[in-house]
């Protein structure tokens, strides 16, 4: 009997310790179930940037081009008037 009493009195706090640490496990992977999902929404919000960033590039390229095109215009208006 007093075995018993014994085993009981060191199980208990190794069973308490360990109902303690699976408490904390299951927080802590809550929080990374949380950090996965804003992570996500993360890698979503950077994806559509980088593909406004490109439409913008385009359409820069498209400005340089055009910009190029009207000095070459330009530098032909001025030669004619001299």
């Amino acid at each position: 009997m007093a075995i018993i009493l014994l085993i009981a009195y060191f199980a208990k706090p190794v069973v308490s310790s360990f109902s303690e640490i699976t408490d904390t496990l299951s927080k802590v992977n809550h929080s990374l179930d949380l950090l996965n999902k804003d992570l996500e929404a993360s890698k979503s919000d950077r994806q559509s940037m980088h593909d406004e960033l490109k439409i913008h590039d385009a359409k820069l390229d498209s400005h340089s081009e055009r910009l190029v095109a009207h000095d070459e215009q330009l530098k032909t208006l001025f030669k004619e008037r001299n």
